[in-house]
């Protein structure tokens, strides 16, 4: 039975960026977890004070999107059964691959290592088969192997999640779910849908409410 594949679009998913490392908030937190800045996930709640300077703050420093909805998505039925593709879209522009039998840590803490691990070498863990790695340099790379995008938008056509999924897989293609705290896609992102949905009325849903109302419809579909 074919997958159901999620990307994670514009996920604040990165290191601290160099031009922080020397602010005092976050040589603090450096201190406070024994490793270099340059070793940690920008994190809203360790460094809010540090990212008034960054552009775009608003959709930065929230890996906690991405580890929670991660955890709905792989942690579910067909998650554990292999059935669910999962990437993750950063705001830098990368795009990670997660293998499907990948387990994710459930503890906040050791989820924030492993991923400043994997941006930092690429891949995890460094030897032998990769578990989650650094598939492709952008959106548009990812999407030409991937494609085509299924987006999940505020203003896009009203659907059900068992239509959105049912055409996700009748195209071949991948569901997007926005992982950013607030704001909206980058017209970029928006170009390269295929078709844009909404569901809830267009009401806004964090990720992981999304991933749930998807992997509850994709479950049903396959008779799970």
């Amino acid at each position: 039975m074919p997958p159901l594949r999620v990307v994670l679009l514009e996920s604040g998913l990165e290191t601290v960026p160099e031009e922080l490392w020397y602010h005092p908030q976050v040589r603090r937190s450096a201190r406070r977890y024994g490793v270099d800045p340059s070793m940690m996930l920008l994190d809203k709640s360790l460094h809010y004070n540090a990212m008034g300077v960054l552009s775009r703050k608003w959709k930065r420093g929230r890996p906690d999107i991405v580890h929670t909805t991660l955890l709905v998505l792989l942690e579910s039925l067909a998650g554990r059964r292999g059935l669910v593709e999962v990437y993750v879209h950063t705001v830098r522009g990368e795009v990670y691959a997660f293998s499907r039998d990948v387990r994710i840590p459930k503890n906040y803490e050791r989820f924030r290592g492993l991923m400043a691990h994997l941006i930092r070498d690429g891949r995890v863990p460094p030897q032998g088969r990769p578990l989650i790695w650094r598939g492709y340099r952008s959106l548009s790379e990812f999407l030409k192997e991937k494609g085509p995008l299924v987006l999940l938008w505020e203003r896009g056509v009203p659907a059900s999640e068992e239509e959105i999924v049912s055409k996700a897989l009748g195209l071949g293609g991948v569901i997007g779910v926005g992982a950013f705290p607030r704001g909206d896609f980058e017209r970029s992102t928006l170009r390269k849908a295929e078709v844009r949905y909404s569901i809830a009325g267009g009401e806004p849903l964090p990720a992981w409410s999304v991933a749930c109302r998807l992997i509850r419809a994709y479950e049903g579909l396959v008779g799970l």
